[in-house]
């Protein structure tokens, strides 16, 4: 597998600046049990039969047409994700039994390119400062821990469930209905990028939880900077495909 990360960070000027994607391989620490739409990093054609074999086992009497339908419709989404930067989309969805409720989450994996800051500010403060001082108001809890490459910022929040067009999903009580979400950003100091993870749940008091699969992803996750040790994790990569655009070799947890 090439040893380039999917998407690109432009240099350019201005709120169109590409944040997402570029930087130097990223070596991800992942579930080993979600589905991850990316699982397959750049290999449509690997990512189409796995598709077709999945909705064959989830929806074994459903026409073929509608199988077809629905793997041209995960095509599309995979291959924006790829092209926009993304290295991992992964779906957990485990359901209830006795009094443990229902899970569905989401979680999508990045390379981020960091704000520049003064040697006097490090990014996580300047983060910090700025989710807590943004209109982000369904922001719970934000906080800073230490993470593999060095630093990480972790928040977790309640936002509104949205509908296309901007609406919100009615709750109990006319408020709108919420859902957890979770983000974690681990870097060393300085460094120019860092890995994003970003979850959400569709039950809100799920929060917690996902906020600790988010951090251990991201603050287990690392970028390879040193070059001849990117030059040895690629050569293994071509060897052995690792996990979905870890471009560095699979690292992998039971989830």
């Amino acid at each position: 597998m090439a040893s380039h990360a999917p998407g690109g960070a432009e240099e350019t000027d201005g709120p169109g600046e590409h944040v997402l994607g570029g930087g130097p391989p990223a070596q991800l620490y992942l579930p080993t049990d979600w589905l991850n739409f990316l699982e397959d990093g750049d290999d449509q054609g690997a990512a189409r039969r796995r598709y077709e074999r999945l909705l064959t086992e989830i929806f074994p009497h459903m026409p073929a047409a509608g199988h077809r339908e629905i793997v041209e419709g995960l095509m599309l989404w995979r291959d924006r994700l790829w092209t926009e930067g993304f290295l991992a989309h992964g779906v957990i969805c485990v359901p209830a039994e006795g009094e443990d409720r229902a899970a569905l989450w989401q979680i999508l994996v990045a390379a981020m390119k960091l704000p520049a800051t003064s040697g006097e500010l490090d990014t996580s403060t300047l983060m910090q400062r700025m989710a807590g001082g943004s209109e982000l108001d369904h922001l719970t809890h934000v906080e800073k821990y230490q993470t593999e490459m060095g630093l990480g910022l972790g928040m977790i929040g309640r936002p509104p469930l949205t509908l296309p067009g901007g609406g919100t999903v009615p709750g109990d009580g006319g408020e709108p209905r919420r859902c957890g979400m979770a983000s974690a950003l681990s870097y060393a100091p300085g460094a120019e990028f860092g890995i994003l993870a970003v979850g959400v749940s569709l039950d809100p008091e799920q929060d917690r939880q996902l906020a600790m699969m988010v951090a251990l992803i991201a603050g287990r996750s690392r970028l390879v900077t040193d070059e001849p040790e990117a030059a040895r994790e690629n050569d293994a990569a071509t060897g052995t495909a690792p996990e979905a655009g870890t471009r560095a070799g699979p690292r992998a947890f039971a989830g």
